[in-house]
């Protein structure tokens, strides 16, 4: 094997071991137990293993400068994270390049390549809710980008992640139906591939599961997280021969679009149908919807710093930080005793 082409990938492969865990044994982590480090260093020495100094300098050249990069900014969700990341980079002398990936993993994928070109010195990101990019997640994390994900993230990757436990959360939302009286709860999740969209419907089995109520595989359905795409679950859910006598959305855009088509339709929230939502609204408290309030501000902030300090040493250990949300209780989930 040529020496000007041997990666860190190479020596992970040699040794069966992650890609993390060569590029930290290399950089003398205190998390790399010595003899773990000690087969590195002689693997990399026997494969002629030659550190890109160019990439290296790269990254090392300051600009001041750091990435962000959000699915959408329709909602205030991602605003919301955006000027809590600004707060606290800001004050450090940073400045803040922002790009909004319109759901498109092709455009999140041109995002990184250009925020890359222009030499950020960091990266805080939000993947689409296609999530199809985690082999340049890989490469980034293997040439020693820092890099933070917030929210929407791969759990798969060796990276320091900002998150809320969306499982937790969705068994709360569900728990809250169940116990207001309802017995065929509905659930629109988001896309198949995002982690929120798993975690959100772990929970709501959990919650069913808990409860002895009969799981229905027709109550569940997957829409996708954006409004429009509400009213196919709708069509869907009141096309069933028994209909659901509640809805979980898998977010609050699902189920502010769920309020509006149902009402559109003549049909009572929650007098017909209870809704709730899930990182609460704007629009979702006119509407008096129910929904998981997460702490978008801190999360920003908590990004923020955890990617300022993994800047300054890329050799601590990376973290999955969870932080704690809230369900606010609203009209669209009254209980049934009380609906009259």
């Amino acid at each position: 094997m040529s020496s000007s082409k041997v990666t860190i990938k190479d020596i992970a492969k040699s040794l069966g071991i992650s890609i993390a865990t060569v590029s930290r044994a290399l950089n003398g982590s205190p998390e790399i137990h010595p003899d773990t480090r000690e087969r590195v260093l002689s693997v990399a020495k026997a494969l002629h293993y030659k550190p890109n100094v160019q990439a290296r300098n790269l990254l090392k050249r300051r600009n001041n400068m750091i990435g962000v990069v959000v699915p959408e900014f329709i909602t205030f969700f991602f605003p919301e994270i955006i000027i809590g990341i600004q707060e606290v980079v800001n004050e450090e002398g940073y400045q803040v390049l922002i790009c909004q990936s319109n759901e498109s993993s092709d455009l999140e994928r041109k995002n990184i390549e250009m925020l890359e070109a222009s030499m950020v010195e960091g990266l805080i990101v939000s993947v689409t809710k296609e999530s199809k990019n985690i082999d340049l997640y890989e490469r980034l994390i293997e040439e020693q980008m820092p890099i933070v994900f917030v929210n929407r993230v791969f759990p798969q990757l060796h990276a320091n992640q900002v998150i809320i436990d969306d499982r937790k959360w969705a068994f709360k939302a569900v728990e809250h139906l169940i116990k207001c009286g309802y017995k065929r709860i509905a659930h629109l999740a988001g896309n198949e591939h995002l982690s929120i969209t798993k975690e959100r419907l772990h929970g709501y089995l959990d919650a069913l599961q808990t409860y002895h109520v009969p799981v229905q595989e027709s109550l569940i359905m997957y829409v996708g997280v954006q409004q429009d795409r509400a009213k196919i679950g709708v069509d869907y859910l009141l096309s069933l021969k028994e209909k659901p006598d509640a809805i979980f959305a898998v977010n609050d855009p699902i189920a502010t679009g769920c309020v509006l088509e149902l009402k559109r339709r003549g049909f009572s929230i929650p007098e017909d149908i209870a809704v709730v939502g899930f990182s609460e609204s704007p629009i979702g408290k006119i509407l008096g919807l129910t929904s998981v309030s997460q702490p978008t501000f801190e999360m920003g902030r908590i990004a923020a710093r955890t990617l300022l300090n993994q800047m300054r040493n890329y050799a601590i250990p990376v973290e999955t930080i969870t932080l704690d949300a809230k369900l606010n209780i609203r009209s669209s989930s009254l209980p049934l005793k009380k609906k009259h």
